[in-house]
């Protein structure tokens, strides 16, 4: 299989394949045009021209220190980043994701566009949305038990406190209700298991 087909492969794939030169310089690998999102982000670039990280690709950084760690050790598998946005020229974010590989003697830079990275992140943002709701539900249902628990307490005194008959069984009445309906509210909206529901449960 010729060179150029895993060029084309990694150009369907949104992948650009860098190798570190000495003196921190990136050189693309392949001679065929980097998929459309590179041309994007990379500020300082021309194909095929040797340039240093950071005035081509200021973004990545932050994870070059970790990577020549990886290549100075010559370690197997990979070294990936953290996936992250970067704002092309039209204020579009575009999520990428750079991972460090070596091969043979050869120190690698692959950088790949995450394609589905704004389904990740409003998938992602939904979970945290839900979280957060689920926490105030927690919150309002436990508030909710409090005052019930503090209301039946209350008639308990008051039902204990030497009333005449007839106020008495009001009394006892009005603290089963509140039983029933603390169970309710348990039912309707429960308190997930191990949460503490208030004082006095």
């Amino acid at each position: 299989m010729s060179y150029s087909v895993f060029e084309a492969v990694f150009n369907r794939l949104g992948l650009v394949v860098m190798e570190r030169l000495p003196h921190g310089v990136f050189l693309r690998i392949g001679t065929e045009p980097p998929p459309s999102w590179f041309s994007q982000v990379v500020l300082a670039a021309n194909p095929n021209e040797a340039v240093t990280i950071s005035e081509a690709l200021p973004f990545v950084g932050h994870f070059i220190g970790e990577a020549e760690a990886f290549w100075r050790e010559a370690r197997d598998g990979a070294l990936r980043s953290e996936a992250f946005t970067v704002t092309g020229p039209s204020g579009a974010q575009i999520g990428l994701a750079v991972t460090a590989v070596t091969v043979g003697h050869r120190s690698l830079l692959v950088l790949e566009m995450i394609a589905d990275f704004d389904e990740r992140r409003r998938a992602l943002q939904s979970a945290r949305e839900q979280a957060l709701e689920h926490e105030s539900h927690v919150g309002r249902t436990r508030a909710l038990l409090e005052g019930i628990g503090d209301a039946r307490r209350l008639a308990q005194q008051l039902a204990e406190s030497g009333l005449a008959a007839a106020p008495q069984q009001l009394t006892l009445r009005l603290g089963e209700h509140l039983a029933s309906l603390s169970s309710a509210v348990e039912v309707l909206a429960p308190i997930p298991e191990g949460v503490t529901r208030g004082r006095g449960r």
